[in-house]
């Protein structure tokens, strides 16, 4: 199939945002069978690594669990959603290579607070000390604020609306002549949400010069500080640099590698509002980037694996699917890298509200594969070693989707007509898009 969006202007690394968890948790329970389970002991240290990053007074989450009281008032309900799999929100499946950051419950947690549940959600004795020991989750160092990005004003989300996609510019340089002074490359950042409890996650996306007019036009055309920006920040061509999900942590790769910024650079912030919880306080979120000057061994860059004049999804087709096969070969041609091999660090994937099941592979390897797709639980993916596809292998993509009558968004107050459905950065348009984090070594001068 042909391969429509491969180019040379590819810009930066996604940034990884999702709850950070250790890779593997000890279970320390010294417990018979008929040992009863209480919150104290068992159940309390499982939930305050999994679940109190959203569930806590003031958060995004609709309530929290950080008290004996709120667990057992919501046992029912936390039971089903851990049982089924949906909290804590983990898309991808068991089949994906290891990734960083895991918010996967480990199943013998999983088990042990199902029990506890189960067994009538026991308080025990405050006292006592806690059988479960987890570790601490793996956290970077946080990064040097060599450059600060700020909304610049506090932001009140649309209240008329459930979710409120606002994109905020960003210019570094406003007063000069735009955007970043000169190329450099990001080493870490950090996003700094305003607003806990309406702060669903957070984007940075990195604007290639060619397109700064075009976001600033969108910005100047709208009312408001900002613009709508449910699909994108209005040209696909953008880059993520870096993310925040609750629970989320700083970025930072490797001191020999960068996420290259080319001068003239400007970015935008998108920030998902949860109205539901408009605590009325606004939102001003910020963002934090390591700067380094002197060129690093590797660049990473993003691969944006899609082909959107062939995204067609007819109205009422229950699986409509599209597939993108890209050899190694022709990427390695087409983008004149060097080598005989691409060496894959991150996969972001990305669809709109009618998406049903997407998944990134090499050959049939899964690198990520979300078999349950939920537009509002996306994420860039940091694989947790490089994955290296050889020449003779290729990337493919491959996106479902549900345009019948039952999977129709709800728009304006209204529920859509399904319709046949395009490529487009709209609420009603879709997507079938996969930026591949890659690395490479810098081009000597």
């Amino acid at each position: 199939m042909r391969i429509a969006v491969l180019s040379t202007a590819l810009l930066s690394f996604v940034g990884l945002f999702s709850a950070a968890c250790s890779p593997k948790d000890d279970l320390n329970v010294e417990q018979k069978p008929e040992q009863l389970l209480t919150y104290h002991q068992d159940a309390k240290p499982i939930l305050e690594r999994y679940c109190t990053g959203c569930h806590t007074e003031g958060g995004i989450a609709n309530f929290a669990l950080t008290s004996y009281a709120k667990a057992k008032q919501f046992a029912p309900l936390l039971a089903g959603s851990v049982e089924s799999g949906d909290m804590p929100p983990w898309p991808p499946s068991d089949d994906s290579l290891p990734l960083r950051y895991p918010r996967k419950m480990e199943p013998a947690h999983k088990q042990l607070l199902l029990d506890w549940l189960k067994g009538g959600a026991q308080e025990g004795d405050a006292s006592a000390p806690a059988r479960v020991v987890i570790q601490s989750p793996e956290r970077p160092a946080p990064p040097r604020a060599d450059l600060v990005l700020d909304m610049g004003v506090t932001y009140q989300p649309n209240k008329n609306m459930h979710d409120d996609y606002r994109c905020f510019v960003l210019d570094p340089n406003p007063s000069g002549t735009g955007g970043m002074p000169q190329d450099s490359w990001v080493r870490a950042g950090v996003v700094k949400p305003g607003n806990s409890a309406i702060d669903h996650h957070v984007i940075i996306f990195a604007i290639p010069p060619d397109k700064a007019a075009l976001v600033k036009k969108k910005d100047a055309d709208e009312a408001g500080p900002g613009y709508s920006c449910l699909g994108g920040p209005g040209t696909w061509s953008a880059s993520f640099l870096l993310g925040w999900a609750p629970g989320g942590v700083a970025v930072r790769l490797p001191d020999n590698e960068g996420m290259p910024v080319k001068k003239g650079t400007i970015f935008v912030m998108q920030v998902h509002y949860n109205v539901h919880n408009d605590d009325g306080k606004g939102d001003r979120t910020t963002a934090e980037l390591e700067i380094v000057k002197t060129p690093p061994q590797y660049q990473v860059y993003q691969l944006p694996l899609a082909d959107p004049d062939r995204l067609k999804i007819p109205a009422n087709d229950p699986d409509a699917i599209q597939s993108i096969v890209a050899p190694v070969r022709l990427i390695l041609q087409e983008l004149k890298l060097p080598g005989n091999d691409l060496t894959i660090v991150s996969v972001t994937p990305h669809m709109h509200l009618l998406g049903t099941q997407i998944s990134t592979l090499v050959g049939s390897q899964p690198l990520v594969s979300i078999p349950k797709w939920n537009f509002h639980w996306q994420q860039a993916y940091q694989l947790t070693e490089p994955f290296v596809a050889a020449n003779n292998q290729s990337l493919i993509l491959e996106c479902h989707y549900n345009n019948t009558a039952d999977n129709q968004p709800v728009i304006d107050g209204k529920k859509r007509t399904p319709r046949d459905i395009t490529w487009g950065e709209g609420t009603e348009d879709e997507m079938c898009l996969s930026f591949v984090g890659i690395r490479v070594p810098r081009a000597q001068p």
